[in-house]
């Protein structure tokens, strides 16, 4: 998004008014999650991508229809298993998509994306609020504004103000669709709140960042199978690391408080070797999968090696709320609500 930020900013300077392609919401076998987004110009050219394939190329061809009316559509991408567009099917993938656009003699443009910019740079959270298409859509209003945490507006110039005072006093949180004032409106957390950091690009893994994601945690994925650490996994991590071994990502990454290491490997080797790693760490937050048997055997081998006590107790293990979770979905479910327990309780929440 950064990226998409310079070339919005650059076109409009440069006087060029142009289309943008956000996906406010997709299930299933999409390529992009929310958030991604591309641009189109007059011409046919795109900056950026949602993912290529069929999804994309749908987005290309409601783009000219979009420059002639000079006003935002939201459309509905259904995919089947083998990436084509697939009307009434929604056994591959679903997508809902806000085709705008973006004209350059409107100053809102420029200072929301500018506005962007910044938060993005300074790693501001803020709420991205997007009205969808509807009652109001002939008025001359801009499609998205930002909302800090303290839901002061940023780069509002243009947006709706009924909306955007509905917003500032009824609404938070993350990824929700609501109804404002008669107005579809989607919000959408940008920004991360603290990093997670997923040592295991397995069925919990995987599972896991996906819901991670969705409260607003960022999510780093590390795992030395390449077949198993890659983006179609992972389609919304933001980093995604290979490295030939799961120890080495520890020279590299200055963990903090608000960094959360979740052991989830393949392995009871695999474990041992990121927990030794992770407790010499300034994270806020170490947590290994496991029983209480595992768990007790690897603390006899670290006490044996000069880790004390201390240091073990500050460990979530066997991670996750105590919920009965058995399934990979239900095991991520867990481990997500001990995550947003210690996040609420470290910022006196």
């Amino acid at each position: 998004m950064k990226q998409i930020c310079d070339d919005a900013i650059r076109l409009l300077e440069s006087g060029e008014s142009f289309v943008q392609a956000t996906i406010l919401q997709s299930s299933g076998s999409v390529p992009r999650g929310e958030g991604a987004c591309m641009l189109i110009l007059n011409g046919g050219d795109i900056l950026g991508t949602v993912g290529g394939g069929s999804l994309e190329g749908g987005i290309i061809k409601a783009a000219p229809d979009v420059f002639n009316i000079k006003r935002p559509r939201v459309i509905e991408m259904l995919l089947d298993g083998n990436d084509t567009v697939a009307v009434g099917m929604i056994c591959g993938g679903q997508a809902t998509v806000l085709v705008d656009y973006i004209d350059c003699n409107h100053p809102g443009n420029l200072e929301f994306f500018t506005a962007l910019k910044s938060a993005l740079k300074s790693g501001m959270q803020a709420q991205l609020v997007t009205a969808l298409p509807g009652a109001e859509s002939d008025a001359v209003y801009r499609s998205q504004c930002l909302l800090t945490p303290e839901g002061e507006p940023v780069g509002t110039n243009g947006f709706y103000p009924n909306i955007l005072k509905a917003v500032q006093e009824r609404h938070s949180g993350y990824d929700v669709f609501t109804q404002l004032e008669n107005q579809d409106i989607f919000l959408h957390r940008i920004g991360t709140d603290g990093i997670a950091y997923i040592f295991g690009a397995g069925h919990c893994g995987q599972k896991l960042a996906h819901v991670l994601h969705t409260v607003g945690f960022g999510t780093v994925i590390v795992d030395d199978r390449e077949e198993f650490a890659n983006r179609e996994r992972f389609p919304n991590a933001d980093k995604i690391l290979a490295p030939e071994s799961m120890d080495l990502p520890f020279n590299d990454i200055a963990f903090n408080s608000d960094s959360y290491i979740v052991i989830v490997t393949r392995g009871h080797k695999q474990d041992e070797l990121v927990l030794r790693h992770s407790l010499r760490t300034n994270a806020g937050y170490v947590g290994m999968i496991g029983s209480r048997g595992k768990r007790e055997s690897i603390y006899e081998r670290l006490l044996a090696d000069g880790y004390t006590q201390a240091e073990l107790d500050t460990v979530y293990s066997p991670i996750g709320l105590p919920i009965g979770a058995d399934t990979p979905e239900e095991i991520a479910v867990s481990i997500a609500a001990e995550l947003i327990k210690a996040r609420a309780e470290r910022r006196g929440g």
